[in-house]
């Protein structure tokens, strides 16, 4: 039945296509990033598309789940000396959750993923999780902040630490979308970061061994808005992310799909 639908964007479906769908699926997948500064050189929105892009590449490939319409504002407050950003409470964006999720919920969908493309948004989420689980405990929640690619990540990465707008969000743009991409405001600029000098304090998100998480304002680290060296970026390194990122995504859609009866209960 799913073959014929011509999308899997919930966005463009009827209501009657996901009735027909969930005859037979029920997963769904909730893509969420920000609208946020990402230096001189990449979209504002970039983490959105990117959890966007992703979602629906594995849904075309698995064809056993539906993308929702993405979350396009996320908690980054410490972005908000750039223009452009857009900042909500965490509370905001764990309540936004619950209600989206609840209602898909309601039409029968079981399994939900949530791939976040900030970290920003991660708290929030997990709060918003535990709240469902309880209120829903037949629902499968998962949520995915590309920790299917870590190891991908830490392959191809040159630079010791990544956090933001660096090597890895511009290479994979060069390949979603390279067109939006300003490779001429990166070149030449030394992307310094003004961080304190402690032993267990790490910048990027893929870094091995201990560390602590520490608040910050990026304008403090960052004259350009970087945690990272766009510098090093490059297509062939965002080819290999995101084609072994989809693919693992629809294995994990797939495995979701053919999970039969509660997952885990009271």
């Amino acid at each position: 039945m799913n073959e014929k639908l011509n999308s899997y964007y919930l966005g463009e479906l009827t209501w009657v296509d996901v009735e027909n769908f969930l005859k037979e699926h029920d997963v769904v997948i909730i893509p969420i990033g920000s609208t946020e500064q990402h230096g001189p050189h990449l979209p504002l929105d970039t983490d959105t598309f990117d959890a966007f892009w992703v979602s629906l590449k594995a849904a075309e490939e698995a064809k056993c789940a539906l993308v929702a319409p993405p979350i396009y504002y996320g908690v980054s407050m410490h972005h908000m000396d750039f223009p452009g950003t857009i900042s909500i409470t965490p509370q905001l964006l764990e309540e936004l959750v619950f209600q989206v999720t609840s209602s898909l919920i309601k039409h029968g969908f079981k399994r939900i993923v949530l791939i976040n493309g900030h970290g920003g948004n991660i708290p929030a989420l997990k709060a918003a999780m535990q709240r469902l689980k309880e209120r829903f405990s037949d629902v499968l929640i998962v949520l995915d902040t590309f920790d299917l690619v870590s190891d991908v990540v830490a392959e191809v990465m040159e630079v010791p630490y990544d956090a933001h707008a660096g090597e890895i969000e511009t290479s994979t743009s060069l390949v979603n979308r390279g067109e939006r991409v300003r490779l001429e405001r990166i070149k030449g600029r030394r992307f310094e970061i003004k961080a304190p000098k402690l032993k267990y304090l790490s910048l990027g998100f893929w870094s091995k061994g201990p560390k602590v998480s520490w608040a910050f304002r990026t304008k403090e680290l960052s004259e350009y808005g970087v945690i990272g060296d766009p510098s090093k970026a490059s297509a062939e390194k965002g080819k290999v992310i995101l084609e072994r990122y989809i693919r693992r995504l629809a294995e994990l859609l797939t495995e979701l799909s053919q999970i039969k009866g509660r997952p885990q209960g009271k």
